[in-house]
């Protein structure tokens, strides 16, 4: 087994010819140990939260394949993996934002409500050691991590992405706040990679009145 690339949440695995995407019980949040799937910093665990983020990322997965959204999944491995195609990802991480909550009230405190409708995308340069600052599109062409017509293509396949997601869990009485794509390719195939699950998206709950954890993610959608 070799370890290509570990995260806060997950492990790149590679077995032989096949490579893995395992989740971790690991949750992410703030400096003063608040769980939020939006922050940068390890402030515990969660038992089950690895196999509950496998499957909400399997069943998002699945769904953009029969949207005919190109991934880079291939199948569920075990109860916290999946079976991923390995490709060279761009250094981007991806906020497609339904509503006003997280960084964005921080960054514009005073200018906005909470749960204020936005729709909108923005983009963070991948990097932990800066811990993934905002970045403009024309910063990102300069720098060279993308070009524009791909980058183009990355906000176009983020707003269809965010409309499935937005679909499937008015579906279930949820309500998408925002959520996190990455992107890779394979020759010049552009894929969505990583996982769509409670590690990457604010999901409110407005019966509960609360913004649901990994687990009662899944359970939202019956997959546990």
């Amino acid at each position: 087994m070799e370890i290509i690339y570990e995260g806060k949440t997950k492990r790149l695995l590679k077995f032989g010819d096949q490579v893995v995407l395992k989740f971790k019980d690991d949750v992410t949040g703030d400096a003063e140990g608040n769980p939020d799937p939006g922050g940068n910093l390890v402030v515990g665990t969660l038992e089950g939260k690895g196999a509950a983020s496998a499957k909400v990322a399997a069943y998002f997965f699945k769904l953009m394949g029969e949207a005919d959204i190109p991934t880079h999944f291939k199948g569920l491995r075990s109860d916290d993996e999946i079976e991923v195609a390995l490709t060279t990802p761009i250094p981007l991480e991806v906020i497609y934002r339904a509503k006003a909550l997280g960084s964005f009230l921080t960054r514009y405190h005073g200018h906005v409500e909470p749960l204020t409708p936005l729709d909108l995308v923005e983009f963070n340069l991948k990097k932990d050691k800066l811990k993934d600052p905002l970045i403009t599109r024309q910063a990102i062409l300069k720098l060279g991590l993308t070009g524009d017509v791909e980058l183009g293509r990355i906000e176009v396949t983020t707003r269809r992405v965010a409309g499935l997601v937005r679909r499937v869990l008015t579906e279930v009485g949820l309500e998408l706040i925002d959520m996190k794509l990455e992107f890779g390719r394979t020759g010049d195939k552009l894929l969505v990679i990583d996982g769509l699950s409670g590690d990457t998206m604010r999901v409110y709950d407005p019966g509960k009145k609360k913004v649901l954890n990994q687990l009662e993610l899944a359970e939202g959608f019956s997959l546990t």
